[in-house]
């Protein structure tokens, strides 16, 4: 057993005001996460990530909220509409605006949730994002402070995203935070969901998990944008179910952190549902930036597309699991795969493992990785024209790179991812510019 294990463990404390059921679920948590451990390359699903730099680190809850918050919001703010703040794992009330709903949706904290509402909350929580195998789940059902609960009623239609922002600084020393998120999403309701995660300084671990319920015929888009500190360890898991019709867009891009894993994990439980599985990460220095994906067909007729971009520059290092699983009798799947990886430099190294388990045999699937770098007749092409070597590289870089933001419905966010990706190249304002 190493430090951080102990330490998280030794954090957990008893929460007065919360329901009975509530305890039992956190110390059954506990105690299968002190049985796990933090996974290591021995499991298969983190054979190509090791945790050994968040090892030696000893985590407990942050003792103090940084001063400079509102100045970390600025450097991603939320568009304007709902949004749910929260700092160092605590919400902030100050920095967040909860206007704009129709009426009898819900966007509350989850603590707020479970004192005044606790029937809602009880037959969902844990249900899809179980502990059982998983640490980093297990640790986060046993240790959430707090969290987001969202409740869409049926045909309920929110325009403007729904923002939820996690602000981590560790100025004060390292910590570790358990962001959780609850979204229920009735029958024909429509929504995008953000999630946000900012860094400011120094070491610290954000472990957040999110579960999405899908009711009949709902939609959902949900966009995650993880923007850690340099030092920091970012680990989170979206786990979603899906009944008749329901349509659900995840996006995950990953820009920031020590090392980060991006997990979506989906089961299609009613007939004609979707699922588009979309992430783009970028990584430089010596970062590790891991992305999984699992999503389960369980009966006929459901869509599964994937599709993974990475861009590695340094001594990074990218990976990509991705398994889609046809169960018997979930006959006239269809499910496609793609990850593609650009290497700017010798020293970046990518693992892709896309695949599939099918059991059925009426179906329509397939899976495919590409790892590659920039194109030097393009380059020399672009240098022809008189561009210069830095510009020529971004330009090329974010032809391969604009898919994926391109892929973003909400028309806000997909501005603000633009403006995102485009900083991280050399030449990105004059590409900005020019678009």
């Amino acid at each position: 057993m190493t430090p951080v294990e102990p330490s998280l463990a030794a954090s957990f404390a008893a929460r007065s005001g919360e329901p009975p059921w509530l305890d039992e679920a956190r110390r059954a948590a506990l105690a299968r996460f002190e049985a796990l451990g933090l996974p290591t390359t021995r499991h298969e699903d983190w054979r190509f990530t090791s945790l050994a730099a968040l090892a030696p680190l000893e985590l407990r809850p942050a003792a103090s909220e940084p001063a400079g918050a509102a100045a970390l919001l600025d450097r991603a703010p939320a568009p304007d509409g709902v949004r749910l703040v929260f700092v160092n794992g605590r919400y902030r009330p100050d920095l967040s605006s909860r206007r704009g709903l129709p009426r009898a949706a819900v966007v509350t904290t989850l603590g707020e949730a479970l004192r005044d509402a606790p029937d809602a909350v009880r037959p969902h929580l844990g249900r899809l994002a179980r502990p059982d195998d998983l640490a980093f789940v297990a640790a986060n059902a046993a240790l959430f402070e707090d969290g987001a609960f969202v409740h869409l009623p049926a045909n309920a239609a929110v325009d403007a995203p729904i923002a939820l922002v996690f602000l981590s600084d560790a100025a004060g020393g390292a910590f570790a935070a358990h962001p959780r998120a609850l979204v229920l999403a009735d029958a024909g309701a429509h929504a995008t969901i953000e999630e946000v995660y900012l860094g400011g300084a120094g070491a610290y671990l954000t472990n957040a998990v999110t579960e999405l319920v899908l009711g009949e015929g709902a939609a959902v888009e949900h966009v995650r944008l993880q923007l850690e500190s340099a030092a920091a360890f970012h680990v989170s898991s979206v786990h979603a179910e899906q009944a008749a019709g329901a349509r659900l867009a995840a996006h995950a891009f990953t820009l920031g952190g020590r090392v980060s894993r991006a997990e979506v994990r989906a089961r299609l439980a009613g007939e004609g549902s979707e699922i588009a599985a979309n992430g783009l990460y970028m990584a430089s220095g010596d970062q590790i930036v891991d992305n999984f994906s699992w999503v389960e067909h369980a009966v006929p007729r459901c869509t599964t597309t994937e599709t993974f971009k990475g861009i590695l520059d340094g001594r990074s290092r990218g990976v990509f699991s991705g398994r889609i699983r046809v169960l018997p009798g979930a006959q006239k799947t269809v499910a496609r795969q793609m990850n593609s990886n650009l290497l700017l430099s010798d020293d970046a190294v990518v693992d892709t493992k896309p695949q599939l388990e099918i059991f059925a045999d009426d179906v329509k699937c397939g899976h495919g990785g590409t790892v590659g770098q920039l194109d030097e007749a393009s380059l020399f092409y672009l240098r022809s024209r008189g561009l210069g070597e830095a510009e020529a590289k971004s330009l090329l870089v974010w032809a391969f790179a604009s898919e994926m933001v391109g892929l973003v419905g909400a028309a806000s966010l997909r501005a603000r991812a633009k403006n995102l990706v485009a900083a991280r190249l050399p030449a990105g304002a004059r590409i900005l510019e020019a678009a």
